[in-house]
């Protein structure tokens, strides 16, 4: 008994620290260890940050900072997967300044986001660099001019100096306070940044690494987004949370060079790596299998996947295929999280065999678990109309209660009362209200949706996702995940809409009436349904997430606002 009590005292030790805490701790311990290396186009390392040099880089940096900006004034932080990026974010908390992470992107409508979210927190500054401010105006447009125009200073990580850190350090951070805001990646045009407090984003980081069993030593390999919260939390601060190393390759370089990530992992001998699962497929369509046969995945422990709904095939197609790299099946942690509890709600525990379980109803499927709920996490699934907590192994509404749960959206009280802060019908609360849907099986949780995504016709419901992945293996000119599937309302009452990326550009009224043909047949002999209307349209036009995912809702606005039909067809 007196052990189980130390380890516990232990946890609750380490939660109290906050992550600037576990840096100076880390910097003490290990001083010459990389904490993060940063990999370039050939495998090699462009940029290497010892403990030590992290902890000077921050205390310098947040001693600059103060100099110009007052406490809990919001700073954008709008830099690549670089080593500026975690020495400005770190040197923001120290300072007592909120952090910012925001998406780079050169589009126009990337712009306006960037844009969106620079209003909603009324932001001071802009952290970039020169390259980074140069290209956002190298296209004039709409975008880019109201962005030239708005009032706000900008930062350069060039011009930062790497002056003597004082000797005391002299944060002005609180573990209640608002460290950063997490600007969601949803579908709506309003941005809402989430409030993480030091205490959630400690409570989370050890929930999660208590379940993957890191340790100081380990290492982690990421391609994740920074200002993602699966790219932020577990990808950069989890290997600084436990005293490993964290090696970083830019989600761009992912994308045209998968093989680095793999090639990354066998290199360092990492043991930790993850993200959504379209990340596994685009391995596999773009490294040969004799390239991966080469490879030593043996020291993977855990390879986490997450965001929408997970694809059982993913998932096996991935094990099989790096089975002769070594990797080991049950080293797969299907994962389920959101940036309004920081990250992780559950997690499959690794080393186990992964569970399927098919979904009850006329269209039921395998579905994966996502693991039991992480430490101090409480997850009732709830009827969404009246909150009524429903029996184990039927579906609902997800909610969700532990310390991790943010406090909620900058400046949205009326939205933040409603989504985090609800009580089911007996009275039990307050709970996050995650919009996912799912159920509880033996304390293990299964994800089926999204509660405002579902696709309801004559009564039936539909997953988007099911409808999706049908569609894509349909014919070999769609797009992977680049379908989005959506209910539109016709005289004849909700009826279904498909949109699809198809891989050449153009198409004669042949082509693209046998790849409707082919998608309406597939879908039809899955489902029992009839597509009212199918849209082709040319790679990139997808509205996606700046994580990747498909923004249905958005869709469905560009894609059927203006559609009105009375008879079904395509």
């Amino acid at each position: 008994m007196g052990e189980a009590i130390s380890v516990w005292s232990f946890i609750f030790i380490l939660q109290l620290m906050n992550i600037l805490d576990t840096l100076i701790k880390n910097a003490s311990l290990y001083p010459q260890r990389l904490a993060y290396g940063y990999i370039g186009k050939e495998g090699e390392l462009t940029e290497q940050l010892s403990y030590d040099e992290l902890q000077q880089l921050v205390l310098s940096t947040s001693q600059q900072l103060l100099l110009k900006y007052p406490v809990h004034a919001r700073v954008i932080i709008l830099l690549p997967a670089e080593s500026a990026f975690i020495r400005s974010f770190l040197a923001c908390l120290h300072a007592g300044i909120i952090a910012v992470p925001c998406p780079i992107s050169y589009s126009e409508p990337g712009i306006f986001r960037i844009l969106s979210i620079m209003r909603d927190c009324s932001a001071s500054v802009i952290i970039t660099n020169k390259k980074t401010y140069k290209m956002l105006f190298q296209r004039q447009n709409a975008a880019s001019r109201a962005l030239q125009e708005y009032d706000i200073e900008w930062s350069f990580t060039d011009d930062f100096t790497d002056q003597e850190a004082p000797d005391e350090r002299e944060s002005t951070e609180t573990s209640e306070g608002t460290a950063y805001l997490q600007y969601t990646s949803g579908s709506t045009s309003q941005p809402k940044g989430v409030m993480i407090s030091h205490q959630n984003l400690t409570t989370n980081l050890s929930a999660i690494n208590n379940c993957f069993g890191r340790q100081a030593g380990d290492v982690s390999v990421t391609w994740l987004p920074h200002y993602h919260d699966m790219g932020l939390v577990d990808g950069l601060l989890s290997p600084l949370y436990t005293g490993g190393t964290g090696y970083i390759i830019s989600p761009l370089l992912f994308i045209t060079k998968p093989a680095l990530l793999l090639q990354t992992i066998s290199k360092y001998q990492a043991g930790f790596c993850g993200g959504p699962g379209f990340g596994l497929d685009h391995c596999l369509a773009r490294i040969p299998a004799e390239q991966i046969e080469t490879l030593d995945l043996s020291h993977m422990r855990v390879m986490y996947v997450g965001a929408e709904p997970i694809r059982i095939s993913s998932l096996e197609r991935f094990a099989e295929a790096t089975r002769a790299a070594g990797f080991r099946k049950e080293s797969l942690v299907p994962s389920y999280g959101l940036a309004e509890a920081t990250l992780a709600v559950s997690l499959h525990l690794n080393g186990t065999p992964l569970i399927y379980k098919k979904t009850t109803g006329p269209n039921g499927k395998e579905v994966v678990a996502c693991g039991p709920p992480v430490e101090f996490t409480e997850v009732l699934i709830v009827r969404p109309e009246d909150g009524v907590v429903v029996n184990e192994g039927e579906e609902g509404e997800i909610w969700v209660k532990n310390n991790a749960v943010a406090a909620g959206y900058w400046e949205k009280p009326e939205v933040s009362e409603a989504t985090f802060r609800a009580f089911t019908s007996c009275g039990q609360g307050p709970f996050l209200r995650t919009g996912d849907l799912g159920f509880l099986a033996n304390n293990k949780l299964f994800i089926t949706g999204r509660t405002k995504e579902l696709i309801i016709i004559r009564g039936v419901n539909y997953y988007p996702q099911d409808i999706e992945e049908v569609v894509s293996e349909s014919h070999q000119d769609i797009q992977p995940n680049a379908t989005a599937a959506f209910a539109i309302e016709t005289e004849q009452g909700e009826s279904l809409m498909i949109v699809s990326e198809v891989r050449r550009v153009a198409q004669t009224e042949d082509d693209e009436k046998s790849i409707k043909n082919r998608m309406a047949q597939s879908v039809g002999l899955a489902f029992g349904l009839i597509p009212h209307d199918i849209v082709l349209i040319a790679p990139g036009k997808l509205p996606k997430t700046s994580s990747g995912k498909i923004q249905r809702l958005k869709a469905r606005e560009i894609f059927a606002g203006s559609l009105i039909k009375t008879k079904g067809g395509y």
